[in-house]
C-alpha cells in the first residue's frame, strides 16, 4: 500500500475530512490532497506529527498495514475529494508550486513560525511570517507588514523594500521618520533625492537644513545651494574644511530649538 492510500485510510477511519485533518496537522486541505494522491510527500517533522496524531509507527505509515474495511464516506467528504481531483489532474505548474509550514508552538494564538508561499494568494500570519502576503513581528514577503518587515512593498516599524513605509524605512523609495533610499521622504532623510526636515543626499530639499550636491533649504551646504545661510563647496576636498561645529553654529543661529538628533543628522558628514 502506498503512503497516500494509508493516510487516506486512517483519515476516513477517524471520520475526518481533508480540511479537518489539515487543521489538526497545521497544513492546508490541498496539502492533504497531494499527500493522499502521492503527488507530494510530507517532510520528517510532518511524518512525526501524523504518526503521533493517529498513534501509528512511521514505518507502518510508509510501508502500510493490512487494509481494514473502510467506513462509508459521507456526502460532504465525497464531494470534497471529487472537487480536489481536477486541481491535482490539471497539471498546471502554477498550482503545483506551493509550500506551507506552520509550527505547533503558538504565541497568543499565533504560530511561532508560519511559512506559506507559492503561485497564488498565499498568506502567512505568525510571530515569524514568510509568504506572498505576510503579517508578523518579523515579516518577509512580496507584501510584508510587521514590526520588522522585508519585502517588495514593506510596512512596519522598521521596513526594508523596493517601496517602504515605516518609522525607519530603507528602500528604493522610502517614507518614514528616518528614511534612507534612492528617493527618501521623511523627517531625517538620506538618498539620491532626499526630501525632509533635515535632508542629506545628491539632491537635498528640506524645510530646515539640507546637505548635498544640490542643496535647497534655509540652511544649505553643497556645491549648488539655495538658501538664506549657505556654505558653497568648490570641490570634494573642501568638505574636510567644514566642521560639525560650523554646521551647529548655523543651526543655533537660525533654529535654536531644533532637537539634538536633527542637529546630529545634519552634521554627520562633517564629524
Amino acid at each position: 500500500m502506498e503512503f497516500g492510500s494509508e493516510l487516506q485510510r486512517l483519515r476516513k477511519q477517524n471520520g475526518l475530512s481533508q480540511e479537518e485533518l489539515g487543521e489538526k496537522l497545521g497544513v492546508s486541505r490541498q496539502t492533504i490532497s497531494k499527500w493522499e494522491n502521492d503527488t507530494a510527500y510530507p517532510d520528517m517533522l510532518n511524518l512525526i506529527t501524523i504518526s503521533d496524531y493517529f498513534g501509528v509507527k512511521i514505518d507502518d505509515m510508509i510501508a502500510g498495514k493490512k487494509e481494514e474495511p473502510e467506513l462509508p464516506d459521507t456526502t460532504e467528504v465525497r464531494q470534497e475529494e471529487e472537487a480536489a481531483v481536477p486541481e491535482e489532474a490539471h497539471g498546471n505548474a502554477h498550482s503545483q508550486f506551493h509550500c506551507e509550514y506552520k509550527s505547533r508552538i503558538t504565541v497568543r494564538g499565533l504560530p511561532l513560525i508560519h511559512v506559506n508561499y507559492g503561485f497564488g494568494d498565499y498568506r502567512a500570519r505568525g510571530v515569524v511570517a514568510i509568504g506572498n502576503i505576510s503579517t508578523g513581528v518579523l515579516s518577509i514577503g512580496i507584501l510584508a507588514k510587521g514590526i520588522i518587515s522585508i519585502g517588495i512593498l514593506s510596512l512596519g516599524l522598521f521596513a526594508i523594500g523596493v517601496l517602504s513605509l515605516a518609522f525607519c524605512a530603507v528602500g528604493c523609495v522610502a517614507a518614514g521618520i528616518i528614511s534612507i533610499a534612492g528617493i527618501a521622504l521623511g523627517v531625517m532623510t538620506l538618498g539620491g533625492l532626499a526630501l525632509g526636515v533635515v535632508s542629506v543626499g545628491g539632491c537635498a530639499v528640506a524645510s530646515h537644513i539640507s546637505v548635498g550636491g544640490v542643496a535647497i533649504a534655509p540652511i544649505s551646504v553643497g556645491f549648488i545651494v539655495n538658501g538664506d545661510d549657505t556654505i558653497v563647496l568648490q570641490s570634494l576636498q573642501e568638505v574636510s574644511t567644514v566642521t560639525a561645529e560650523k554646521i551647529t553654529g548655523l543651526i543655533d543661529g537660525r533654529f535654536p530649538d531644533l532637537p539634538f538628533f536633527l542637529r546630529d543628522w545634519a552634521s554627520m558628514l562633517f564629524m
